[in-house]
């Protein structure tokens, strides 16, 4: 039989430690792999939803520049109450009905000129 000397046994010991420790290292190296993996497969997926989310908000952006164009030349083609060609569109009304060019300067807010050329613009064509 063969006996060991303390030397032996703390070789012994020292090298079980050492395949020890690497077993432990290798798991360590493998689980960080894994881990690697499973963030780039998470960082891939982020990128294509910061990808559709942009290219939506670009969609969105362009929709609503649109819009604005769109009720930019409807608010410049609407005859809004109280604008020149509201006034004029009613004093051409009340001539129509009869007024008188005081009756468009009392009512309508017309120049009493422009009231007056309605009015004989009106009669010219009766």
């Amino acid at each position: 039989m063969v006996t060991l000397s303390l030397v032996h046994w703390l070789l012994l010991g020292n090298m079980a430690m050492l395949f020890v420790v690497g077993g432990f290292m290798w798991s360590l190296r493998r689980q960080q792999q894994l881990d690697t993996q499973r963030f780039e497969q998470h960082i891939s997926a982020l990128e294509q939803s910061s990808g559709a989310m942009s290219k939506s908000t670009i969609g969105i952006g362009r929709r609503v520049k649109q819009l604005e164009t769109r009720l930019q030349q409807a608010e410049r083609h609407a005859v809004m109450p109280g604008s020149e060609d509201a006034r004029f569109e009613q004093a051409s009304r009340l001539v129509g009905m009869g007024a008188t060019a005081n009756d468009l300067v009392d009512n309508c807010g017309v120049a009493r000129g422009e009231a007056e050329l309605l009015v004989s613009l009106r009669r010219q064509v009766q």
